[in-house]
């Protein structure tokens, strides 16, 4: 018989419920269910993170956005958050000569912020702790999901089972949920992943003898794009840099010896060598072959009592950087519409509210990795940018630039923002063919008068 969880003595939202996986977007629902009056029981199979070493290899640096600091202030750690990272206002583009040019995200010193996946992930972590109505329970392996009885599985560390029953399951275990897969055995359940034609690699690029930057330009997202390819530098607050190759496997292929990894460095980043140096190159890259990237998409994100939350439910490349903002609105919405429906509402409504924008999302950031390896490059690309953002000054309330839509403001959803572009391109698109028409009707009619 299951063992049901405990109930919290008092309280209107006096509910008892269960967080599976204690990383970024688990820790987040965990504390606004808690102060929301909710028993919350998380559940994470590692051991905790406060108490390890940092893994290098997997980490890849996190951007804080609008979408996020917002669901960071809404349990009171944004300003916590902020004072740990960077601000990032722009990119700053490396052509393969070694020479720089910045290009702006938006207007007025609008930035991102680059901050450690560990650091976050621990500010979150102890934030949920110190909540009375959280119990985290480390090192409880997730072996199998009842959707009908809401009730869970767990493995513990002297490899005895314990069954759990909630009166809602919050499923926060990333893009291999175990919980998906029960909801996949559900005929009304809708999945579909695609892995991209690329592997990441991240490296890491040390501060100087002095403790200084060896990248200048700190606020900046710093990119290599090389058509097919790219490198990226995300700074973090101790000076150092994570650095993260995004390639298809036949660059991978010339890592294998240390004379294949300095003939690609050689070629396509010379700057980037001196930086991160020779040694520390060969390091990072001939540890590993790289790893795979995935999008996924589902729907719908609540069966029965239990929700898909994070990457769980919306995978999605890291191009965008907005995969841990998305995964961070998602409990804001859960945590709106707690408040005006209750627990129940909120199960019946979040699909609907929620699985049409984090779609767009994932296919925006597919999008953005053409942008980012290739478009930047491009004069086009660049005059289009600085054009939207004069637009954006004049008519702010008329013209919003993709970017900003996305990452600045929350005024329109993520599927807004792509219809939005879709609308913008249609209106530039004609005005190129109306320049284009008016020129030649000049240059005809200039033609028969001089003749």
């Amino acid at each position: 018989k299951p063992t049901l969880c405990p109930r919290l003595s008092s309280g209107i939202n006096a509910e008892y419920g269960g967080v599976i996986g204690a990383g970024l977007v688990g820790c987040l629902a965990a504390s606004i269910l808690a102060n929301r009056g909710y028993k919350v029981h998380m559940f994470e199979y590692r051991s905790d993170i406060r108490k390890e070493d940092i893994i290098q290899g997997r980490s890849i640096n996190m951007t804080i956005a609008k979408r996020g600091l917002d669901s960071l202030d809404a349990i009171g750690v944004k300003d916590a958050i902020l004072a740990e990272s960077i601000p990032m206002h722009g990119r700053m583009i490396h052509r393969p000569d070694g020479s720089t040019y910045p290009v702006p995200y938006g207007v007025n010193d609008q930035a991102v912020y680059s901050i450690s996946r560990n650091l976050i992930n621990r500010l979150l972590l102890s934030k949920a702790e110190e909540n009375k109505n959280v119990e985290i329970n480390f090192m409880h392996k997730l072996t199998e999901v009842d959707l009908k009885k809401t009730e869970a599985t767990f493995l513990q560390p002297d490899k005895t089972e314990i069954k759990r029953q909630f009166g809602a399951l919050f499923s926060c275990e990333g893009a291999f949920s175990k919980t998906r897969g029960q909801f996949m055995r559900d005929t009304s359940f809708n999945y579909s992943q695609t892995y991209i034609d690329a592997l990441y690699m991240e490296l890491s690029m040390e501060p100087d003898e002095n403790g200084n930057s060896k990248m200048p330009d700190v606020n900046y997202l710093h990119i290599w794009p090389r058509g097919h390819f790219m490198m990226i530098g995300l700074p973090n607050k101790d000076m150092s840099w994570t650095i993260t190759l995004f390639g298809p496997k036949s660059i991978y292929q010339e890592f294998k010896t240390e004379a294949g990894v300095m003939a690609v460095f050689q070629k396509h980043f010379p700057d980037a060598i001196p930086l991160i140096t020779k040694e520390k190159i060969l390091q990072d890259c001939l540890r590993t072959d790289g790893y795979p990237m995935v999008s996924i998409k589902c729907s719908p994100h609540v069966l029965n009592k239990t929700m898909l939350l994070g990457d769980a439910a919306h995978a999605m490349v890291p191009f965008y950087g907005e995969g841990m903002n998305c995964g961070f609105e998602d409990c804001l919405v859960l945590n709106s519409l707690l408040e005006e429906h209750g627990m129940k509402g909120a199960l019946s409504l979040y699909t609907g509210a929620r699985v049409k924008d984090v779609q767009a999302m994932c296919d925006l950031s597919m999008y953005n990795y053409e942008e980012m390896r290739d478009l930047v490059r491009s004069p086009l690309f660049i005059a289009r940018k600085f054009a939207d953002n004069f637009l954006h000054a004049v008519v702010p309330r008329v013209w919003v630039p993709l970017y900003t839509s996305i990452r600045f403001q929350r005024s329109l959803t993520y599927k807004q923002c792509w219809d939005n572009k879709k609308w913008q391109d249609k209106i530039v698109d004609r005005a190129l063919v109306c320049s284009a028409l008016f020129v030649a009707g000049m240059a005809l009619f200039l033609q028969t008068t001089m003749s």
